[in-house]
């Protein structure tokens, strides 16, 4: 699967040999839509040329501690909550992984994950408690891109922002401004998170035409309908420019404004259907990144060692 470079920050520098510690966890692309959703614990970097770590993938039997819906047992894969470390192995595929996660120990040894403040999440745009393994794969794979405004907690849940596309790049998106749609997300329905998406902050020093203030994501945790370059006309076809009132050129504060933000449904860029096999026992081999394309590894499946462990 092809994706495009990102228009300015260069994320393959976020994950080069020298980025792995120990005790740090990191996230994998997952072998449904190739998405961040497995969590590895790095125990020990044996070497960075070549690359050689121990790790252990994290593990969840049940999501308890989010509320009662069966979700791993419908055949879905938990990115918030308790994980427990799984058995130690080598890994030498640099490849597989996308970014450093932010964690903190909990009873029992557990490691948890949860969104943290400035962290920017796909949720699933039509989530519902009534998911299950029977859930059509058109329904399960359209998301919406959020960035969060402050830490979860269990008695508050979290407060996310919807995040709109900016015309004439790949994987340039800002804060929507109007606060209505502002979305609060209790315990019990922390399942609406997909996968946490690398980001950068833009300012002025990457290029003259980056629009300071944006989110630059990472182009290979998105799904290929947010990827899309689109222009003013293809979004004033399509019904989808936001308020030029509303909208300014720099995502921070600025008096010059365009038509430059694409909105969706719920004022979140829509993109168009993707194929998922969510139900299906996965088999096939891990999915890795590389800087042009996600490609299949020669290495073993994750799947089925997170499954062992």
């Amino acid at each position: 699967m092809t994706v495009p470079d990102p228009d300015f920050h260069n994320f393959d520098k976020d994950r080069t040999e020298q980025s792995f510690h120990d005790k740090q966890v990191w996230s994998a692309y997952d072998n449904d839509d190739g998405m961040t959703r497995y969590y590895a614990l790095i125990h020990k970097v044996i070497s960075r040329k070549p690359f050689k770590v121990q790790l252990s993938w994290l593990n969840s039997r049940n999501t308890s501690e989010l509320g009662p819906m069966n979700w791993i047992g419908s055949g879905f894969l938990k990115t918030c909550g308790n994980f427990r470390i799984g058995r130690h192995e080598v890994n030498m595929t640099l490849n597989s992984f996308s970014h450093k996660v932010k964690w903190v120990k909990g009873a029992g040894g557990v490691i948890q994950i949860f969104p943290r403040k400035g962290d920017v999440w796909a949720l699933y745009r039509h989530w519902s408690p009534q998911w299950n393994e029977l859930t059509p794969d058109d329904m399960i794979h359209n998301y919406d891109m959020v960035e969060v405004l402050g830490d979860y907690t269990e008695k508050e849940g979290v407060t996310v922002a919807p995040l709109v596309k900016v015309a004439g790049f790949s994987s340039v998106f800002r804060q929507h401004l109007d606060p209505k749609y502002l979305l609060h997300i209790p315990r019990e329905e922390m399942f609406r998170f997909s996968h946490q998406v690398p980001s950068y902050l833009l300012t002025d020093q990457e290029a003259p035409n980056a629009p300071t203030g944006c989110w630059e994501l990472d182009p290979a945790a998105l799904p290929l309908e947010f990827l899309r370059v689109m222009t003013d006309t293809e979004i004033e076809a399509r019904g989808k420019v936001a308020e030029t009132s509303k909208l300014e050129r720099t995502c921070g504060e600025s008096k010059e404004k365009e038509k430059s933000y694409v909105v969706g449904d719920n004022s979140v860029t829509k993109g168009e259907e993707t194929l998922r096999d969510s139900m299906s026992v996965v088999k096939q081999p891990m999915v890795t990144y590389s800087r042009k394309k996600k490609e299949k590894a020669e290495a073993s499946t994750i799947e089925t060692k997170r499954e062992k462990s």
